[in-house]
């Protein structure tokens, strides 16, 4: 009687098939190392691939190209316990540089934010088509910068974006704030004039429009910057600001700049690809001199990124 064969097991198969960063992410969840014990690892073979790296990788917003990155996928293989070449060719060939692309179907507000009735009623009473302009641009860069103030609450959100029209027309963006209730206060600071407010201090969303200084076009693109404030000082400390994305983006920088006289004992980056999956840790952020700390990504895909505080 012929020997039946069992079927492959789940993890098999994307071992096999891939793609690159499905089997990378199934390697390490079986191994049970953390990113930072397999960063630790690589490290002591002579490769320096930081944990954050190691999260893009295994969720495909990055992928290894150089050849010290293409020599910790070999050694990863011996890491996570896989035969030889077995991530290396789910490679496949290189990527051409300027991938990033934004033409997807944007995410709905319901993916990203809590009480999204709420926020989608506050946005109609903008205007009728206020979804419409919230998902008209796409992201080239944007430069987030929040200032935490010594009582340990938001003070200032600056923000600064180039963006790019995803379809005719486009002559404003729209900027979305949620906060513990108090109503958010925008001011322009270039290139772009502010036009209607709304908010809900119930569910604690601050909508505002800002008018370009021209309209755009499918692929053109505009610069705009601004700051926001709460109306009323906030009482409850802070331990996390989030950044929303409804498309892909090339470029993002998050920032926060803590009062010298309370600077929080660790800092890490996040990400989650929508409101009811789980994070996914980015990795240590380092405080500098500076009081402050970072996070810079690049051909990121729609979600939710941010940076998470742990007071002493």
């Amino acid at each position: 009687m012929p020997e039946r064969r069992r079927p492959p097991s789940d993890i098999e198969r994307i071992l096999h098939t891939g793609p690159f960063s499905e089997a990378l992410r199934a390697a390490i969840d079986k191994s049970g190392l953390s990113l930072s014990r397999i960063s630790s690892k690589l490290e002591e073979r002579g490769v320096r691939v930081s944990a954050a790296a190691l999260s893009y990788w295994q969720r495909g917003s990055n992928r290894p190209e150089r050849a010290d990155s293409l020599r910790a996928v070999g050694l990863l293989e011996e890491i996570l316990d896989l035969a030889p070449n077995t991530l290396m060719t789910l490679l496949g060939p290189r990527r051409s540089r300027g991938r990033w692309s934004a033409s997807s179907t944007p995410l709905p507000t319901g993916a990203l934010w809590t009480r999204s009735s709420h926020l989608n009623r506050t946005l109609t009473g903008l205007e009728k088509d206020a979804l419409r302009s919230l998902w008209a641009v796409s992201t080239v860069y944007a430069h987030l910068r929040e200032r935490i103030t010594a009582d340990r609450t938001f003070g200032e959100t600056r923000v600064r974006k180039v963006v790019r029209a995803e379809t005719d027309g486009v002559d404003r963006i729209i900027a979305v704030m949620h906060t513990d209730g108090s109503p958010t206060r925008f001011e322009t600071a270039h290139a772009a004039r502010l036009g209607r407010v709304r908010t809900d201090p119930v569910a604690g969303y601050s909508v505002a429009e800002f008018i370009l200084d021209r309209m755009l076009n499918t692929g053109d693109t505009a610069t705009v910057e601004y700051v926001s404030y709460s109306a009323i000082p906030e009482r409850t400390p802070q331990n996390y600001t989030r950044h929303s994305l409804y498309r892909p983006a090339a470029v993002l920088v998050l920032e926060v700049e803590f009062d010298p006289k309370t600077i929080p004992a660790r800092c890490a980056g996040f990400y989650s690809p929508r409101r009811e999956t789980p994070e996914q840790s980015l990795g240590p952020l380092w405080i500098g001199n500076s009081n402050s700390a970072h996070l810079a990504l690049s051909d990121l895909d729609a979600g939710m990124y941010g940076i998470r505080w742990e007071w002493d």
